[in-house]
């Protein structure tokens, strides 16, 4: 009641001073400063306006309420624009007129009220906005609110709850300026001029502020005056002084997973904040991965960005469909405990009345930025609420992408909506009303978690530090350094461990050369951690935990040691403990092994996790030794291979998706899944690949050497086999100095396991009746003396060896019999033990004797089958397929089963790509898959790295090429099979790395080996793995040895990488682009997806097939030769076609197709419009992005693909599909975007009656709006080809202005400083093999040459005439300008398709580097660079009024016509001949010529750029294989001397060549010459007919005839309608042939 009274007691003073008639006032702008007025109430027709004089951006003007319901008016000034926001009940609008009005001049406002339509006027210009409400009128003269000018009082700012309708109306800056002439105009239509009520803040005009004498701001503080002089407003800067002279402290903030500030408008009854651009800066600090940062939004309009896998991701929604920007560098995560700065920012651009485009753009650290856009019906965003670090339930707030809130520090957290300025954290600690926090909030940061966990996410994953000493790093896995541990007389190691695994190496340091077996070790094994350590007097062995610790907690793990003496503690529980013997030093030496042991290192025989090749898969944090910190994730950082990771989860692998394959069983690891192939015939992550199985005979062996005593406590070993002997030697070990030994056989079909440790031997028996020719599984697993020994599932048998002895010592494993050629000097001999009445009475019982049991006979060797042979952690039997033969000698056979395929993907473009994280192949390569494709070449395989690192498989020619740089050189391997691949035919891949500078590539059952040269041994690799090709952009930037230019496409299968199987069309894959589609569809010998090239359809019929090209820009048989174009100049044309008056025909469908090249960024393609509605589609270019807006009487729909941009000059297919009120558009072969509108619409196109092409023309203005400007082709709208017609000259379309008739399409527009090229993603080849037309000298349009000839020499074609009297001439068809493609090494002839495939390179001298062994050995292995460009050659066209009789066309002697196209030796160039013609390329050539007769004169036809006169032979455009770059088209004059074309000159050019070129071109002229003569004289000779007469009065006319582009080599026999042949005009018989 007491702020009451005063409130009204200051009022009643304000009022009695100020209620009296002001002209003009200035507001000073200060935190306090407002006028108030009295109440407008406008009803349904009112107006209120005013004049302002400003030179400050952004203020508030005034605002209005209907006194806290839902309506209101809000006026303000946005860096120099007048916003008008309000709401009359139909939700909130936003009206914005002019620009730059902060400038110091008198601006009139107006906003004024019609009903549903409200007006916003500046100066004259005006907006308006329609809004459907039950009830048009205003509030009511009772509840309104006053009108405050300038800002809001400061009592009214505090009761936001209560009073205001638009509470975050309080945040925004207040007026600086001049108002004058606030007029109301009410119900009764009268303006009046209004009184002021009360202010603060507020001089009379005219008056001289303080500011204006001396303004003390700095750094942009606002100055206003005061009645004790000038003071400084510092609260829109960063700044905080009486003159904002100091730098204001950052904000900061504490979240520990709990604590989060929000507010909810809608909780107190406000309208949300609007805007059109927003901005969000903030700095966090965290060491978790995922998290809420920030959320606002208001019913469907929301901004969500968070944490998530240690990267930014911003999801926007305004309404329509989301829009995700996700910013995740290769390789940087921000979840390292460092400051990072996430700036997003968001803008709305009105395209038109009912469509918007947004852009988002989303940065950290100013280094890595993402942007994406969208577009639909909206123009703000809304905003009621605002979460900053989480929410209560924060997997509830919409588009969340994470379930756990923001742990962590935050820092300078502001966010901007258009002059609404939030700093949240300096709001939550000042206590704003409108903010609240939730939980306890320390403003400072402070550390929430020490050390940085590190996730072991293989068992090959392990930290080692440098090569030192005696030992040698021979395989490592993952090498990442860490310093030996230097404890001689006393030290501690301490650290955190989770995981839910059981076993593990966690820790390993081996002693010095000079030390007694010194070595330190810590092990999980079955649940439980073990210490050993080794001082050199004697290895102690220590449990540390009474309970397990693989429960997935996390778990502390203490040693401390002091001389002999110790104490591990593992959480709360201690073990004291003390070494044997003498020794008190620990003499260590090498590198700290964490996380497992590398391939090749020695641990000692005691050390079971270590000899079974288990590593530790789990996470691990906060390493301290010797009490000094180590860093595991710096560590990881610099070294990492991809199987360490800097953070910690368990996701990542779960049985309840059913991975394992074929009867696999699935346990559940960390973050992993396991498959158990062991009772099946496969083996492989997912138990998805055929077990290698061999084949023993009673004479064949595998043998594996260990190639030096190895010493053992610990053995597993797992295998299958089959037979029906009931005796037979399956395994056994032998020894060079010890008598141990292991045997397993088979001994009246059961199995018996030997085992001899020192002089005692343990026998045992398991299963019966194995011998029955089915398949059986062997388990054996040893530690120590206890032995567990298993057959198929039935339960273990579990026994104890005898005597003291647990080392088993061996040299070689021999399996199916005893090799004679055994490295050892000593054989045991293997043996059964005599049948005895104990033995037959207890068949099953174990039994036990000395090394000298009585009768003892010899086993024989085994007869059958064994597969999945696993011994300490390597498959031996694949290790012996795969190449990996320096320790295995192999003599029994592989057999061959079932090929079986599991997860296929089809790659059904040869764009298509998709991207799986990094190959983990750092210091060992296991890769297998399966393939099948048709096509000969693309990439398959691709992996950059650091530096010069790389891998690469690709497809060349019908073969496999693995590439692979280590760092120092690259190495190419090539299959050696003697047949190429792409038969349509699945095939096995596999690549392998038997020793550290050994490579294996084995295709089926061929394996090419390479060796690279001394250098780095480690492929330290980066970024994705990309299957299938690569992004369009990154083939320009990949490795020069990498031949590939476009991608796979065919089939992919059974995907193995290092002991991991992705699927790679499943829905974790990262990235999947378009036309990739899991399972495999294989094309087929009737109608398939490669008949027709560009996306044709394919239409079966009954014999054959045909192409249906008319979404796809193209023309031809097969889709594959351009269409009409024509260029739309700069100084702007259109095209308008016109349906018939009556005939306006009604769509429920529309079909259209267009490929274009521009660089245009705003432009309209074309539009149709409706005879008698406002229907239309429009399809135009915004902001470089391709649009299609279309309208079937409801409201506007725009759809169109805001991730490609169209206007880089290439060449680029539109394809837009719309059926009823449902539409998809699609760019190239890019992703189709699809649009359905919810709600009623209408469906139908009514009268579709005018086409304009090329611009925009309204109804009532001549000029285009918004004209096209580049080349437009193949443009079909519902199988109308307007293009076609302009072409033909119909009348019904006609071409004004700058629009010209182009007979080939550039290969790009040319742009200064911008090499073009030609874009390759816009053509899909045909099916490999000769095409119609490919090899022919001549393309005819009627019958076939009748040409039998195996030479060069051209020939006359005989035809069969029938009773046509066409006159059928010869066109010319060139090839289209090819991908641009770097040459290989050297050049080679290219082997001829036979059948879809390829004739194997036999020829040595023919083929390339390494074709013929399947590795290119090259000077020090690096391979040389083949580059080189080619010179200019000058070629005349010698000017002639005779038109030519025959084309003479003379192939180099280089370039076979079966070869053209193909991959020739770099710099070659076209050939030159003395023909005519004066000109010939590598590739089909043909000549179109009118009959016999002068040239006639008066003709039309103008020469044009890229056209010729009738009168002159048309030359023939050179022919490249390789091109550079792309030359502008330019105007072509034709003088009357010979014109002089300039280009590439040969390397070898000199006087003699040039004579000896001219005398064989007069040679080979005059052979011509002579056998067209004879020829001639025959075929009179043949004829019946004696008389012959020639029409010398047909007239012909039409488009100058242009070589037809072929696409990729490949011609076509028929021609394509935009090739414009003479038409006749008249029908009369012709007796005569003219070639």
């Amino acid at each position: 009641m007491g702020g009451t009274s005063v409130w009204f007691g200051w009022l009643a003073l304000a009022l009695a001073m100020t209620c009296r008639s002001i002209s003009g006032f200035l507001l000073e702008g200060s935190p306090s400063s407002f006028a108030q007025f009295p109440r407008w109430v406008p009803g349904a027709n009112g107006s209120l306006e005013f004049e302002f004089l400003t030179q400050e951006p952004s203020g508030l003007f005034l605002y209005t309420d209907d006194g806290g319901s839902y309506e209101f008016f809000e006026v303000k000034l946005i860096e120099g624009s007048v916003r008008l926001h309000y709401n009359l009940g139909g939700g909130a609008r936003l009206l914005t007129v002019g620009r730059g009005l902060n400038d110091g001049r008198w601006h009139r406002v107006k906003v004024s009220r019609r009903h549903d339509k409200t007006q916003l006027t500046v100066d004259g210009v005006s907006e308006f906005r329609s809004a459907k409400a039950l009830d048009h009128e205003f509030g009511s003269p009772a509840s309104n609110s006053f009108v405050y000018v300038g800002g809001l009082p400061e009592l009214v700012s505090r009761q936001v709850g209560a009073r205001l309708t638009l509470p975050v109306v309080t945040l925004e800056p207040r007026f600086a300026g001049q108002i004058r002439q606030l007029v109301y105009t009410g119900v009764d239509g009268i303006p009046r001029t209004q009184d002021m009520v009360a202010s603060q803040g507020v001089w009379m005009e005219g008056r001289h502020g303080d500011c204006d004498q001396h303004d003390p701001c700095m750094n942009g503080g606002r100055c206003y005056s005061s009645g004790h002089g000038p003071l400084c407003d510092c609260s829109l800067v960063n700044y905080e002084g009486p003159n904002c002279e100091k730098e204001r402290p950052s904000e900061e903030a504490t979240f520990r997973g709990r604590e989060y500030l929000w507010w909810d408008l809608r909780r107190i009854g406000g309208q949300p904040l609007a805007s059109q651009h927003d901005q969000l800066s903030l700095s966090f600090k965290t060491r978790h991965p995922a998290g809420v940062l920030f959320f606002t939004g208001h019913g469907k309009d929301y901004v969500n960005v968070a944490l998530r896998e240690g990267g930014v991701l911003v999801t926007l929604d305004m309404g329509g469909d989301p829009l995700k920007v996700t910013v995740r560098p290769d390789k940087v995560r921000f979840d390292d405990n460092q400051w990072h700065t996430v700036t997003v920012h968001r803008t709305v651009k009105e395209i038109n009345g009912h469509t918007s485009f947004c852009t988002l753009s989303v940065s950290v650290d100013g280094l890595y930025t993402e942007k994406g856009t969208t577009a639909g019906p909206f123009s703000q965003l809304s905003s009621s609420r605002i979460h900053l670090a989480g929410a209560d339930v924060p997997a509830l707030l919409p588009g969340a992408e994470t379930r756990s809130n923001f742990v962590g520090c935050l820092r300078k957290v502001e966010y901007r909506a258009d002059s609404v300025r939030l700093d949240l954290i300096r709001m939550a600690r000042e206590g704003n009303p409108l903010l609240h926090v939730s939980g306890k909030l320390d403003f400072m940061c402070l550390e929430v978690e020490a050390g940085d966990p590190v996730s072991f996410t293989t068992q090959e994953s392990y930290l080692d530090g440098p090569e030192n000493g005696v030992v040698k790093f021979t395989r490592p896995d993952a090498v990442l350094v860490l310093p030996s541990w230097e404890a001689p007389r006393q030290g501690s190691i301490s650290f955190k461990m989770r995981t839910t695994e059981a076993n593990g190496l966690l820790m390993f340091n081996s002693g010095s050369v000079s030390s007694q077996g010194d070595f330190f070790a810590l092990e999980l094994l079955e649940g439980h951690i073990y210490l050993h350590l080794n001082l050199g007097s004697g290895s102690r062995k220590v449990k540390a935990t009474n309970r397990r610790v693989d429960d997935g907690w996390w778990h502390e793990v203490t040693l401390n040691r002091d001389s002999q003496a110790g104490r591990i503690t593992v959480d709360e529980g201690a073990n004291d403990f003390t070494t044997p013997g003498d020794s008190h030093q620990l003499d260590l030496d090498g590198a700290l092994y964490v996380g497992g042991a590398g391939n090749g290192i020695n641990v000692p025989p005691e050390l079971w996790s270590g000899r079974l090749g288990l590593g530790y898969v789990g996470c691990m944090r906060d390493l301290v030794i010797n009490g000094q910190a180590a860093d595991l994730a710096s560590y990881a950082k610099k070294q990492d291979s991809g199987s360490i990771v800097r953070f910690c989860h368990s996701d990542g692998g779960s049985c309840s998706s059913s991975p394992c394959l074929h009867s696999g069983e699935c346990k559940a690891g960390w973050g992993r899944f396991i498959c158990d192939c062991s009772h099946t015939s496969y083996v492989g992550p997912t138990c998805g690949k055929n077990a290698a199985t061999l084949h023993f005979d009673g004479s064949q062996y595998v043998r594996v050497t260990a190639g030096e005593e190895s010493s053992t406590q610990a053995e597993d070993i797992a295998f299958r086999f089959r037979t029906n002997r009931p005796v037979g030697l399956l395994l056994t070990t032998t020894s060079g100095v010890s008598s141990d030994k292991l045997e397993l056989a088979l001994q009246s079909g059961r199995l018996r396991l030997t085992v001899k440790l020192g002089d005692r031997d343990k026998v045992m028996y398991a299963g019966n009746g194995l011998n029955d020719q089915q398949w059986h599984s062997v388990k054996l697993t040893r530690r120590a003396t206890q032995i567990s020994l298993q057959t198929d599932k039935d339960p273990p048998t579990i026994e104890h060896t005898m005597g003291r002895h647990s080392i088993l010592e061996y040299r070689d494993i021999h399996i199916g019999m005893v090799s004679s050629n055994t490295s050892t000097s000593w054989r045991p001999s293997s043996t059964f033990l005599a049948p005895s009445s104990t033995l037959s009475s207890t068949p099953l019982a174990s039994s036990a004797s000395s090394s000298s049991s009585p009768s003892q006979v010899p086993v024989p060797a085994f007869i059958g089958e064994m597969q999945s042979f696993y011994m300490n952690g390597n498959y031996l039997f694949e290790m012996a397929r795969s190449g990996h033969v320096d320790r295995l000698e192999v003599t029994a056979t592989f057999t061959k089963g079932p090929q079986v395929i599991h997860h296929p993907v089809t790659f059904k473009s040869k764009s298509a790509f998709v991207a799986l994280p990094q190959l983990k192949a750092y210091a060992s390569t296991n890769i297998y898959f399966q393939f099948k494709t048709l096509e000969p070449t693309g990439l398959i395989m691709y992996n950059g790295g650091k530096g010069h690192d790389f891998l690469a498989l690709e497809l060349v020619n019908g073969h496999i090429h693995l590439v692979f740089n280590l760092g120092s050189h690259p190495v190419k391997v090539r299959d050696n099979n003697k047949v190429a691949l792409n038969d349509n035919k699945w095939h096995v891949v596999t690549v392998s790395r038997p020793s550290p500078r050994q490579h294996t590539l084995m295709v089926d059952d061929n394996i090419a080996t390479a060796t690279n040269g001394a250098g780095d041994e480690n492929l330290d690799l980066q970024g994705f793995l990309y299957l299938g090709g690569v992004p369009p952009e990154m083939y320009t930037s990949l490795p020069r040895h990498v031949m590939s230019k476009t991608g796979f496409e065919g089939c992919l299968a059974s995907l193995d990488l290092n002991g991991e199987a992705p699927d790679p069309a499943g829905k974790d894959v990262p990235i999947i682009s378009n036309r990739v589609f899991a399972g495999c569809d294989g094309p087929s010998t009737k109608c398939h997806r490669n008949a027709c090239a560009n996306g044709g359809t394919c239409v079966q019929q009954w014999n054959s097939y045909s192409c249906n090209c008319d979404m796809t820009s193209y023309t031809g048989p097969t889709c594959s030769d351009e269409s009409t174009a024509y260029e739309f100049g700069r100084g702007t044309g259109v095209m308008s076609f016109k349906y018939p008056q009556g005939r306006w025909p009604d769509s429920r469908r529309d079909l259209l197709a267009v490929g274009f090249m521009t660089q245009q960024e705003d432009a309209v393609v074309l539009r149709l419009d409706s005879a008698n509605s406002n229907d239309y589609m429009e399809l135009e270019i915004v902001d470089g992005n391709i649009f299609m807006v279309y309208n079937m009487g409801t409201e506007d729909h725009p759809i169109g693909d805001v991730t490609t941009k169209v206007n880089d000059g290439l060449y680029h297919v539109v394809r837009f599909i719309r059926t009823g009120p449902n539409a998809t558009i699609q760019i190239d072969d890019y992703k189709v975007f699809s649009k359905n509108p919810s709600g009623h619409q209408l469906s139908v196109f009514n009268a579709q009656s005018h086409l304009q092409i090329g611009g925009r023309r309204s109804r009532r203005s001549t000029d285009i709006e918004r004209p096209f400007m580049g080349i437009m082709s193949g443009l079909v709208l519902n199988g109308e080809h307007p293009l076609d017609l302009a072409a033909e000259r119909d009348p019904r379309l006609e071409v004004e202005g700058d629009v010209h008739l182009l007979l080939r399409l550039p290969r790009g527009l040319p742009s200064e400083g911008r090499q073009t090229e030609f874009n390759p993603w816009q053509r899909t080849p045909p099916l490999p093999g000769p095409s119609p037309g490919e090899g022919d000298d001549l393309v005819f349009s009627g019958a076939g040459s009748g040409c039998d000839m195996d030479d060069e020499d051209e020939c006359i074609p005989v035809f069969d005439t029938g009773s046509g009297d066409d006159l059928i001439t010869p066109v010319y068809i060139p090839p289209t300008l090819p991908p641009i493609s770097k040459p290989p090494p050297h050049a080679f002839i290219p082997d001829v398709d036979v059948g879809g495939s390829r004739q194997p390179c036999d020829d040595e001298e023919d083929c390339y580097i390494g074709s013929g062994s399947g590795e290119f050995n090259t000077d020090g292995g690096v391979m040389p660079d083949g580059d080189s460009g080619g010179d200019d050659i000058e070629v005349e066209f010698p000017v002639t009024n005779h038109p030519m009789l025959a084309p003479d066309v003379i192939h180099s002697e280089e370039h076979e016509p079966t070869h053209y196209n193909k991959n020739k030796d770099p710099g070659s160039g076209p050939t030159t001949t003395g023909s005519t013609l004066a000109f010939t390329s590598s590739s089909t050539t043909s000549t179109t010529a009118p009959p016999t007769r002068p040239p006639m004169k008066g003709s039309n036809t103008k020469p044009t750029a890229t056209s010729y006169p009738p009168s002159l032979p048309q030359p023939s455009p050179p022919t490249y294989d390789y091109y550079d770059e792309y030359t502008d088209f330019t105007e072509v004059e034709f003088p009357k001397k010979p014109t002089v074309i300039k280009e590439d000159p040969p390397d070898l050019h000199s006087e003699a060549a040039g004579g000896v070129a001219l005398i064989i071109s007069i040679i080979a002229g005059a052979l011509i010459i002579i056998i067209l003569i004879i020829l001639l004289v025959l075929k009179f000779k043949g004829r019946q007919d004696g008389n012959y007469k020639v029409d010398q009065t047909k007239n012909y006319e039409g488009i100058p005839t242009m070589p037809t582009p072929m696409i990729n080599g490949q011609g076509n026999g028929n021609i394509k309608p935009g090739d414009r042949r003479p038409v006749k005009k008249q029908s009369k018989d012709v007796k005569e042939w003219y070639v």
